[in-house]
Protein backbone atom coordinates (compact mmCIF):
# COMPACT_ATOMS: atom_id res chain seq x y z
CA UNK A 1 0.00 0.00 0.00
CA UNK A 2 2.69 2.06 0.77
CA UNK A 3 4.47 1.64 -2.72
CA UNK A 4 1.24 2.62 -4.40
CA UNK A 5 0.90 5.65 -2.72
CA UNK A 6 4.01 6.71 -3.38
CA UNK A 7 3.56 5.66 -7.24
CA UNK A 8 0.44 7.49 -7.30
CA UNK A 9 2.42 10.94 -5.67
CA UNK A 10 4.82 10.65 -8.75
CA UNK A 11 1.88 10.30 -11.66
CA UNK A 12 -0.48 13.01 -10.01
CA UNK A 13 3.29 15.13 -9.92
CA UNK A 14 5.07 14.29 -13.13
CA UNK A 15 3.81 16.83 -15.34
CA UNK A 16 3.98 19.61 -12.86
CA UNK A 17 7.77 18.44 -12.16
CA UNK A 18 9.06 18.85 -15.61
CA UNK A 19 7.20 21.86 -16.98
CA UNK A 20 8.21 23.67 -13.38
CA UNK A 21 5.06 23.54 -12.30
CA UNK A 22 3.82 23.65 -8.85
CA UNK A 23 -0.01 23.94 -7.33
CA UNK A 24 -1.08 20.99 -9.85
CA UNK A 25 -4.19 20.81 -7.98
CA UNK A 26 -5.28 23.80 -10.04
CA UNK A 27 -5.19 21.33 -12.99
CA UNK A 28 -6.92 18.01 -12.13
CA UNK A 29 -10.92 19.73 -12.53
CA UNK A 30 -13.42 19.61 -10.85
CA UNK A 31 -17.63 18.57 -11.14
CA UNK A 32 -18.88 15.19 -12.07
CA UNK A 33 -20.64 16.49 -15.36
CA UNK A 34 -17.79 18.52 -16.75
CA UNK A 35 -15.37 15.07 -16.22
CA UNK A 36 -17.59 12.68 -17.33
CA UNK A 37 -17.91 14.54 -20.76
CA UNK A 38 -14.27 14.67 -20.57
CA UNK A 39 -13.57 17.84 -19.02
CA UNK A 40 -14.60 19.38 -22.52
CA UNK A 41 -16.45 22.04 -20.61
CA UNK A 42 -14.84 25.80 -21.29
CA UNK A 43 -17.86 26.38 -23.87
CA UNK A 44 -20.47 24.21 -22.16
CA UNK A 45 -20.46 25.41 -18.64
CA UNK A 46 -23.25 27.21 -17.85
CA UNK A 47 -23.89 26.34 -14.08
CA UNK A 48 -22.33 27.19 -10.89
CA UNK A 49 -18.93 25.08 -11.32
CA UNK A 50 -18.25 27.69 -14.16
CA UNK A 51 -16.39 28.83 -11.40
CA UNK A 52 -13.52 26.64 -11.82
CA UNK A 53 -13.90 25.90 -15.93
CA UNK A 54 -15.15 29.19 -17.81
CA UNK A 55 -16.22 32.12 -15.27
CA UNK A 56 -17.88 33.61 -18.05
CA UNK A 57 -20.87 31.14 -18.03
CA UNK A 58 -22.13 32.51 -14.66
CA UNK A 59 -23.39 35.06 -16.75
CA UNK A 60 -26.11 32.07 -17.76
CA UNK A 61 -27.82 31.36 -14.14
CA UNK A 62 -31.20 32.47 -13.52
CA UNK A 63 -30.98 30.76 -9.57
CA UNK A 64 -28.99 31.22 -6.83
CA UNK A 65 -26.75 27.90 -6.78
CA UNK A 66 -24.98 25.59 -4.90
CA UNK A 67 -22.34 22.71 -5.55
CA UNK A 68 -20.36 20.15 -3.74
CA UNK A 69 -18.15 18.17 -5.60
CA UNK A 70 -16.07 15.13 -4.20
CA UNK A 71 -13.05 12.92 -5.57
CA UNK A 72 -11.80 9.94 -4.51
CA UNK A 73 -8.29 9.83 -6.01
CA UNK A 74 -5.29 6.78 -5.27
CA UNK A 75 -5.11 5.75 -1.80
CA UNK A 76 -5.94 8.33 0.77
CA UNK A 77 -5.59 11.32 -1.58
CA UNK A 78 -9.19 13.60 -1.80
CA UNK A 79 -10.13 16.51 -3.12
CA UNK A 80 -13.07 18.53 -2.45
CA UNK A 81 -14.86 21.66 -3.96
CA UNK A 82 -17.41 24.08 -2.88
CA UNK A 83 -18.78 26.53 -4.84
CA UNK A 84 -21.78 28.94 -4.72
CA UNK A 85 -23.45 31.88 -6.71
CA UNK A 86 -25.89 34.60 -6.73
CA UNK A 87 -27.38 35.97 -9.95
CA UNK A 88 -28.46 39.71 -9.41
CA UNK A 89 -29.13 42.09 -11.85
CA UNK A 90 -25.64 43.44 -11.63
CA UNK A 91 -24.15 40.12 -12.92
CA UNK A 92 -23.37 37.05 -11.11
CA UNK A 93 -21.25 36.89 -8.10
CA UNK A 94 -19.55 33.45 -7.01
CA UNK A 95 -16.93 32.19 -4.36
CA UNK A 96 -15.64 28.50 -4.00
CA UNK A 97 -13.16 26.75 -2.18
CA UNK A 98 -11.00 24.02 -3.26
CA UNK A 99 -9.03 21.16 -0.77
CA UNK A 100 -7.08 18.79 -1.38
CA UNK A 101 -5.49 16.43 1.14
CA UNK A 102 -2.73 14.06 0.71
CA UNK A 103 -2.88 12.39 3.95
CA UNK A 104 0.12 11.05 6.18
CA UNK A 105 3.23 10.76 4.00
CA UNK A 106 5.95 8.87 4.97
CA UNK A 107 9.43 10.42 5.64
CA UNK A 108 12.90 9.17 5.10
CA UNK A 109 16.52 10.56 5.77
CA UNK A 110 19.29 11.10 2.96
CA UNK A 111 20.04 7.27 3.79
CA UNK A 112 16.66 6.18 3.10
CA UNK A 113 15.82 5.44 7.03
CA UNK A 114 12.52 5.74 8.00
CA UNK A 115 11.63 8.77 9.97
CA UNK A 116 8.14 10.76 11.03
CA UNK A 117 5.93 11.09 8.87
CA UNK A 118 4.73 14.47 7.21
CA UNK A 119 1.15 16.11 6.14
CA UNK A 120 1.08 17.68 2.85
CA UNK A 121 -2.36 19.78 1.61
CA UNK A 122 -3.25 22.19 -0.93
CA UNK A 123 -5.88 24.48 -0.77
CA UNK A 124 -7.57 27.81 -3.06
CA UNK A 125 -10.59 30.36 -2.43
CA UNK A 126 -11.65 31.89 -5.35
CA UNK A 127 -13.90 35.15 -5.70
CA UNK A 128 -15.77 35.30 -9.12
CA UNK A 129 -17.62 37.64 -11.08
CA UNK A 130 -19.57 37.29 -14.58
CA UNK A 131 -22.00 39.71 -16.87
CA UNK A 132 -23.98 39.38 -19.99
CA UNK A 133 -22.09 42.42 -22.12
CA UNK A 134 -23.52 42.74 -25.73
CA UNK A 135 -21.30 40.89 -27.76
CA UNK A 136 -20.60 38.05 -25.10
CA UNK A 137 -20.61 37.07 -21.73
CA UNK A 138 -17.54 38.00 -19.64
CA UNK A 139 -16.19 36.16 -16.31
CA UNK A 140 -13.38 36.81 -13.94
CA UNK A 141 -12.35 34.68 -10.53
CA UNK A 142 -9.67 36.05 -8.29
CA UNK A 143 -7.91 33.01 -6.01
CA UNK A 144 -5.73 32.63 -3.06
CA UNK A 145 -3.59 29.89 -3.09
CA UNK A 146 -1.87 28.03 -0.03
CA UNK A 147 0.29 24.83 0.06
CA UNK A 148 1.48 22.75 2.78
CA UNK A 149 4.13 20.27 2.92
CA UNK A 150 5.70 19.11 6.49
CA UNK A 151 6.53 22.75 8.13
CA UNK A 152 6.93 23.83 4.40
CA UNK A 153 3.97 26.44 3.35
CA UNK A 154 3.81 28.74 0.45
CA UNK A 155 0.96 30.96 -0.25
CA UNK A 156 0.13 32.96 -3.65
CA UNK A 157 -2.63 34.73 -5.65
CA UNK A 158 -3.68 34.17 -9.55
CA UNK A 159 -6.84 35.09 -11.53
CA UNK A 160 -8.42 33.66 -14.71
CA UNK A 161 -10.04 35.07 -16.96
CA UNK A 162 -13.29 33.62 -19.41
CA UNK A 163 -15.65 35.01 -21.91
CA UNK A 164 -18.08 32.82 -23.77
CA UNK A 165 -20.86 33.48 -26.79
CA UNK A 166 -24.21 31.56 -27.79
CA UNK A 167 -25.22 31.65 -31.34
CA UNK A 168 -28.65 30.93 -32.61
CA UNK A 169 -29.46 30.34 -36.16
CA UNK A 170 -26.93 27.65 -36.26
CA UNK A 171 -29.28 24.18 -37.19
CA UNK A 172 -31.59 22.91 -34.56
CA UNK A 173 -29.36 23.72 -31.77
CA UNK A 174 -27.50 26.32 -30.49
CA UNK A 175 -24.03 26.73 -30.41
CA UNK A 176 -21.39 28.35 -27.54
CA UNK A 177 -18.05 29.16 -28.41
CA UNK A 178 -15.90 29.75 -25.27
CA UNK A 179 -12.11 30.49 -24.07
CA UNK A 180 -10.48 30.85 -20.25
CA UNK A 181 -7.36 31.84 -18.96
CA UNK A 182 -6.83 30.27 -15.82
CA UNK A 183 -3.89 30.08 -13.03
CA UNK A 184 -2.54 33.89 -13.88
CA UNK A 185 -0.22 34.39 -11.59
CA UNK A 186 3.45 34.53 -9.85
CA UNK A 187 3.51 30.84 -8.90
CA UNK A 188 4.36 29.46 -5.22
CA UNK A 189 7.41 29.95 -3.47
CA UNK A 190 9.31 27.26 -1.02
CA UNK A 191 12.16 28.92 0.75
CA UNK A 192 14.37 30.84 -2.06
CA UNK A 193 12.61 28.69 -5.13
CA UNK A 194 10.04 29.82 -6.66
CA UNK A 195 7.68 27.56 -9.31
CA UNK A 196 4.96 28.57 -11.88
CA UNK A 197 1.36 27.85 -11.31
CA UNK A 198 -0.35 25.32 -14.34
CA UNK A 199 -1.20 28.16 -16.89
CA UNK A 200 -3.71 26.99 -19.05
CA UNK A 201 -5.42 28.79 -21.71
CA UNK A 202 -8.46 26.51 -22.88
CA UNK A 203 -10.26 26.91 -26.16
CA UNK A 204 -13.90 25.31 -27.15
CA UNK A 205 -17.08 25.02 -28.87
CA UNK A 206 -20.62 23.28 -27.91
CA UNK A 207 -23.38 22.13 -29.25
CA UNK A 208 -26.67 21.90 -27.56
CA UNK A 209 -29.67 20.51 -29.21
CA UNK A 210 -33.18 20.56 -27.51
CA UNK A 211 -34.01 17.54 -24.89
CA UNK A 212 -31.19 18.08 -23.05
CA UNK A 213 -28.69 16.67 -25.63
CA UNK A 214 -25.13 17.63 -26.34
CA UNK A 215 -22.12 17.67 -27.85
CA UNK A 216 -18.75 19.69 -26.82
CA UNK A 217 -14.94 19.84 -27.97
CA UNK A 218 -11.79 21.63 -26.49
CA UNK A 219 -8.46 22.25 -26.43
CA UNK A 220 -6.13 23.14 -23.51
CA UNK A 221 -2.60 24.57 -24.08
CA UNK A 222 -0.15 25.11 -20.96
CA UNK A 223 2.11 27.98 -22.58
CA UNK A 224 4.57 26.89 -20.16
CA UNK A 225 6.07 23.79 -21.43
CA UNK A 226 3.25 21.61 -20.26
CA UNK A 227 2.42 20.96 -24.17
CA UNK A 228 -1.29 21.08 -25.64
CA UNK A 229 -4.37 18.29 -25.13
CA UNK A 230 -7.35 17.87 -26.50
CA UNK A 231 -10.85 16.78 -25.22
CA UNK A 232 -14.22 15.71 -26.70
CA UNK A 233 -17.39 14.94 -24.84
CA UNK A 234 -20.79 14.47 -24.75
CA UNK A 235 -24.26 14.55 -23.01
CA UNK A 236 -27.34 12.35 -23.51
CA UNK A 237 -30.93 12.86 -21.65
CA UNK A 238 -31.94 9.22 -21.68
CA UNK A 239 -34.96 9.93 -20.24
CA UNK A 240 -36.79 12.55 -18.71
CA UNK A 241 -33.89 14.27 -15.91
CA UNK A 242 -31.61 11.31 -16.61
CA UNK A 243 -28.15 11.89 -17.83
CA UNK A 244 -25.69 9.72 -19.70
CA UNK A 245 -22.49 11.23 -20.70
CA UNK A 246 -18.84 10.09 -21.88
CA UNK A 247 -15.84 11.85 -23.26
CA UNK A 248 -12.10 11.46 -24.19
CA UNK A 249 -9.33 13.19 -23.07
CA UNK A 250 -5.46 12.65 -24.49
CA UNK A 251 -4.27 14.32 -21.01
CA UNK A 252 -4.36 10.79 -19.60
CA UNK A 253 -4.11 8.81 -22.45
CA UNK A 254 -0.83 7.08 -23.39
CA UNK A 255 0.57 8.14 -26.42
CA UNK A 256 2.44 5.41 -28.69
CA UNK A 257 1.29 2.27 -27.17
CA UNK A 258 -1.42 -0.53 -27.84
CA UNK A 259 -4.99 0.45 -27.93
CA UNK A 260 -5.73 -0.48 -24.24
CA UNK A 261 -3.33 2.75 -23.36
CA UNK A 262 -5.13 5.01 -25.68
CA UNK A 263 -8.31 3.89 -24.19
CA UNK A 264 -7.21 5.49 -20.98
CA UNK A 265 -8.49 8.72 -21.92
CA UNK A 266 -12.00 7.79 -21.94
CA UNK A 267 -14.57 8.79 -19.24
CA UNK A 268 -18.13 8.28 -18.74
CA UNK A 269 -20.75 9.61 -16.15
CA UNK A 270 -24.29 9.43 -15.12
CA UNK A 271 -26.95 12.61 -13.85
CA UNK A 272 -29.61 13.08 -12.45
CA UNK A 273 -31.32 16.97 -12.92
CA UNK A 274 -34.36 18.42 -12.34
CA UNK A 275 -35.44 22.21 -11.20
CA UNK A 276 -34.16 22.16 -7.64
CA UNK A 277 -31.17 19.46 -8.02
CA UNK A 278 -28.63 17.85 -9.60
CA UNK A 279 -26.46 14.53 -8.55
CA UNK A 280 -23.51 13.20 -11.01
CA UNK A 281 -21.28 10.82 -10.90
CA UNK A 282 -18.03 10.01 -12.94
CA UNK A 283 -15.14 7.68 -13.55
CA UNK A 284 -12.42 8.81 -15.20
CA UNK A 285 -8.59 7.63 -15.44
CA UNK A 286 -5.78 8.35 -13.42
CA UNK A 287 -3.04 7.19 -15.02
CA UNK A 288 -1.19 3.91 -14.89
CA UNK A 289 -3.25 3.95 -11.07
CA UNK A 290 -6.50 3.30 -13.15
CA UNK A 291 -9.67 5.02 -12.55
CA UNK A 292 -11.12 7.52 -9.75
CA UNK A 293 -14.28 8.15 -9.25
CA UNK A 294 -16.23 12.10 -8.71
CA UNK A 295 -19.55 12.63 -7.22
CA UNK A 296 -21.47 16.05 -7.15
CA UNK A 297 -24.46 17.41 -5.33
CA UNK A 298 -25.84 20.21 -6.67
CA UNK A 299 -29.45 22.83 -5.95
CA UNK A 300 -30.53 26.23 -7.26
CA UNK A 301 -33.07 27.73 -5.15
Amino acid sequence: MKALKLAGLLVFTAQAAWAAETASFLDIGVGARALGMGGAYTASADEVNALYWNPAGLSRLEKREFSASHAEMFESTRLDFLTYAHPTQQGTFAAGMTYMSQGKIEGRDSQGRLTSGYDASDAAVSAGYARKVELADLGATVKYIRSHIGSAEAQSFAVDLGARRELDGMGPGKLALGAALRNLGPGLKYDHERNDLPLRLAVGAAYKLSGGHAISAEAVNGPRGAGTDAALGGEFQAVKNVYLRAGYTTKSAATGGSGFDAARGMTMGLGFRNEKWSLDYAVLPSGELGRSHRFSLGTRF
